[in-house]
């Protein structure tokens, strides 16, 4: 079970930046870095095969799985894919010394360093993420800046080679949470979208692996990255022209849909609570007139039922 674990792992570490779409869910950064894994040291044993044949087949198998040889050699996440499944396979196989002897003849020193030190420090780095004390009330700067510093840490030179493209979605987001930005100082729908448009454009390379490459993700980022600044009549054009430009007709019609019913509960909720204070007030106003020499049990208990009452009233006549 143990290297099903350190894929989810690896997994989290490699593509974590693209779950985060806000500055709030960056709260969450160093836990989604941080998940516990543990790693053996020692080869795990495997059984031995019922023949000669089967043992053949099974080596042509994990053959077939190993990362090619130039998947060892680039960066990135194709980088850190390579390397875990090297790695998975090898302890599948208990041949990860045999193997290792084999890449040190194919890899210069730095990479075969890189290879052979993996899971060390990857388990590193998650303890570090574990234990590092950063408050949710820091800043976006402040907390990627926690995660760049026990990265190079533990990985050296080797932090900008695994992590190029978080380190691009980090710069990205930085960039958006800068109030320099020329999303942030527009004022009207036509700059919004250019602006907006343009910096798409910019980061073209980058959008599958910011996971902005749908048209439906595209049109949410937008939403997000409008200023708290725009106009609301602004904001209103801003959204009809980004569903317009990314949206398909049913899509729209959805949004229409979702916005109709978020509105009528925001005006159920807006009648409930007007129609409650009405009716506190009619209740101090009796408590202190009419009902004026009730004990104070029995104006609890007539209370309570009117109070009820209100509540069931008004929520049966919306079934």
């Amino acid at each position: 079970m143990r290297w099903p674990l350190l894929l989810i792992s690896v997994a989290f570490i490699g593509s974590v930046y693209l779950f985060i779409t806000n500055e709030n869910e960056l709260n969450a950064i160093k836990f989604e870095t941080a998940s516990p894994v543990l790693f053996e040291t020692a080869d795990e044993k495997v059984q031995p095969t019922a023949s000669a044949s089967s043992q053949t087949t099974a080596q042509i198998q994990i053959n077939e799985d190993m990362p090619e040889q130039d998947t060892l050699l680039q960066s990135g996440q194709a980088l850190m894919t390579a390397i875990t499944s090297f790695w998975q396979q090898c302890r599948r196989e208990s041949n990860c010394d045999e193997l290792l002897t084999q890449q040190q003849l194919l890899l210069d020193d730095d990479r075969y360093q890189l290879l052979v030190n993996f899971p060390v420090n990857l388990q590193n780095e998650q303890r570090l993420m574990g234990a590092s004390l950063i408050s949710l009330d820091a800043s976006l700067t402040d907390k990627i800046a926690n995660v760049k510093a026990i990265r190079e840490q533990i990985w050296g030179d080797d932090a900008a080679l695994l992590f190029q493209q978080q380190d691009a979605y980090y710069d990205y987001r930085l960039s958006l949470s800068d109030l320099d930005n020329r999303l942030n100082q527009t004022q009207n729908s036509d700059d919004f979208i250019n602006e907006y448009n343009a910096m798409l454009a910019d980061r073209g390379e980058d959008l599958d692996s910011f996971a902005l490459s749908s048209d439906t993700a595209k049109y949410e980022q937008a939403l997000q990255l409008i200023p708290s600044s725009m106009p609301e009549d602004e904001t209103v054009r801003i959204k009809a022209e980004l569903a317009s430009q990314y949206l398909t007709a049913n899509e729209q019609q959805s949004i229409v849909n979702r916005d109709q019913q978020v509105d009528k509960q925001k005006q159920e909720i807006t009648d409930y609570q007007q129609r409650l204070n009405q009716l506190e007030a009619t209740l101090a106003n009796e408590r202190a007139t009419s009902k004026k020499t009730m004990n104070d049990e029995d104006w609890q208990v007539y209370k309570a039922d009117r109070l009820y009452q209100y509540r069931l009233s008004f929520f049966s006549s919306r079934v």
